[in-house]
């Protein structure tokens, strides 16, 4: 069935949500983004990364400097904000059933691995950093490569279209959460392999169709 289970970072295992906003505030004018109001920022949880790109305004060539900017910015605020609710105690009862567990981001892996520290988020066989907004679907097949696993046999929990779309362009299953940037109905759009509403839903519906264990 599944042998490892793999998670994306901001907006999976940490709500980074409102840490964003306020670095995107603060750099956005820098490269020639609109400004937004936080309630605005949130209308655009329905769209593509692609499609807020353009809407914020931001040409093209500069996202990539941007997104650093905004992650060095970002690094503070973010190690005091806390995990999702509940995700810690989901990561300890799936390490117990025998998943090998991996973080996967866009994020810069040595702040994805001081948060993890910091926070008592355990467990995790590999974290891999720094992927890049649209690398993702690679990253996912070298892992699978690099765990010697069938890519059928790996799970990618995530918040964003772009986390849903690596997934199946890497020919991995996928799991879409309803907790962090994109609405859970636009995911479902998507037909992810698995629909969470809340953390624990991970380990339900594993533990129907594997009756608790790895298999």
């Amino acid at each position: 069935m599944l042998d490892c289970i793999c998670f994306d970072f901001d907006g999976t295992l940490v709500n980074s949500m409102e840490v964003a906003f306020d670095a995107f505030v603060r750099v956005g004018p820098e490269f020639g983004c609109k400004p937004f109001t936080r309630e605005q920022l949130l209308d655009l949880r329905g769209l593509h990364v692609r499609e807020v790109i353009r809407a914020v305004g931001v040409p093209l060539y500069r996202v990539p400097q941007l997104a650093r900017r905004m992650r060095r910015m970002m690094r503070a605020g973010l190690m005091d904000t806390p995990p999702v609710e509940g995700i810690g105690e989901v990561l300890e009862v799936l390490a117990r059933r025998g998943y090998r567990l991996v973080v996967l981001s866009s994020n810069a892996e040595n702040s994805v691995r001081d948060y993890l520290a910091r926070h008592d988020l355990n467990g995790f066989e590999r974290v891999i950093g720094d992927t890049g907004l649209f690398s993702k679907s690679k990253a996912l097949r070298e892992l699978a490569h690099g765990m010697r696993i069938a890519p059928e046999r790996l799970l990618y929990v995530g918040d964003e279209i772009r986390d849903i779309e690596a997934a199946h362009r890497a020919g991995v299953r996928s799991a879409a959460v309803g907790w962090g940037y994109n609405t859970l109905e636009r995911l479902a759009d998507l037909r992810p392999d698995l629909r969470l509403d809340r953390p624990r839903d991970l380990l339900d519906v594993l533990e129907t169709r594997t009756g608790g264990e790895r298999t």
